[in-house]
């Protein structure tokens, strides 16, 4: 009689540790709650290479001190006659983690440049983005900034006034947070081959978004931890 009961009890033992065991798998497949997206606004300027192109920024045609009485906030990428002018945003990286998706999203503002009756029409071709270290403020060298990672290449064509772009930076996101990076910038710039000819456009509305990595450290400890006292439990009595 006392070997059955013994039986029993291991019995029962066993029955709740297998059903602990399959909690906690249960746990591992069934990640907390989605957590919102945060949208991280960009701060968004633009440099020009001045009328000797060198590869080097020269003057803002939008920044925060509204040069030329140009809006602020814009990336004008193009020409404006022989000049080179490209688009930057940038984005404080205090307060985010990696993730599971980060894109960077802009929307056009207006086929053509900032200077009205000089390059105040759109070109067709091809558009660059780019990744720098940014620092979360408006410099002219990040006009040639050394490139961290090559986000994609998009085509002008077709492109209307209000259209949003959006694209996948998970990877240079994640590596950015990685390194400890303060701030991370993207630059818009006319792609090789392409010639704007004098033309430009203008993009606004910058913004990253991420979304946090769902988290099963927690629950899976817990049901561990559960488990631990359950099989301490049950033999003492025994």
């Amino acid at each position: 009689m006392k070997a059955l009961t013994q039986t029993k009890i291991v019995s029962a033992i066993a029955s709740g540790v297998a059903a602990l065991a399959a909690t906690a798998t249960f746990s591992l497949t069934s990640p907390s709650p989605v957590k919102a997206a945060t949208v991280t606004p960009g701060l968004a300027f633009s440099v020009s290479s001045g009328p000797d192109p060198n590869g080097y920024g020269v003057y803002f045609s939008s920044s925060t001190n509204n040069p030329f009485g140009n809006p602020l906030g814009k990336n004008e990428v193009g020409n404006y006659y022989n000049e080179d002018i490209r688009g930057l945003s940038e984005y404080n990286l205090a307060g985010l983690s990696t993730t599971s998706l980060a894109t960077v999203s802009f929307n056009v503002f207006q086929a053509g440049g900032l200077f009205s009756g000089q390059n105040d029409f759109p070109f067709t071709g091809n558009i660059k983005v780019l990744s720098y270290i940014g620092n979360n403020a408006e410099n002219l060298y990040d006009y040639q900034a050394p490139s961290i990672g090559t986000v994609r290449t998009f085509s002008t064509a077709n492109l209307a006034v209000g259209d949003t772009l959006s694209f996948d930076v998970t990877s240079i996101f994640n590596n950015a947070i990685s390194n400890g990076f303060s701030s991370l910038g993207f630059r818009l710039q006319v792609d090789d081959g392409t010639n704007p000819d004098g033309g430009a456009l203008t993009f606004d509305n910058f913004r990253l978004t991420t979304v946090p990595e769902p988290n099963f450290t927690s629950a899976l400890l817990v049901v561990i931890f559960g488990s631990g006292v359950f099989l301490k439990t049950r033999i003492k009595q025994s």
